[in-house]
């Protein structure tokens, strides 16, 4: 059966900033700005912008933009990827990995077809 992606499927949608720390905090451990500090990530919100409308426009019938923020971050405490990866034996950065065996280890557990980035050689992402 063939997957297709969903990315950027609304271009009618605002995104919200969230205004205050109890939303903040959940965001900045879950789903960090990696390329930023946290003082600014937090600020600009431009990270979680992104992935909202990449993403969270996708599914605007089901949940709005609070309720699709929660749904992520209950997914990834349900689904620690790092944990899934070492259950199955796999230790990112310690060798050489086919893609089968990652995607094997991932839908073992959350028994979704997960998307697996690499380029050159080296590993980009994950996603379901």
């Amino acid at each position: 059966k063939k997957h297709r992606r969903l990315n950027y499927c609304s271009t009618s949608v605002t995104f919200d900033k969230f205004k205050d720390e109890i939303k903040q905090n959940p965001l900045e451990h879950h789903w960090p700005n990696l390329t930023t500090t946290e003082a600014v990530s937090k600020t600009d919100q431009v990270f979680w912008e992104n992935e909202y409308y990449k993403h969270g426009t996708c599914c605007l019938e089901l949940y709005d933009q609070k309720q699709y923020f929660d749904l992520a971050i209950e997914l990834k405490e349900k689904f620690d990827l790092l944990k899934i990866l070492r259950s199955h034996g796999i230790t990112p950065g310690t060798s050489y990995l086919t893609n089968n065996k990652i995607v094997d280890a991932v839908k073992a557990v959350t028994k979704g077809v997960p998307n697996v980035s690499c380029f050159d050689n080296y590993f980009r992402g994950i996603s379901t």
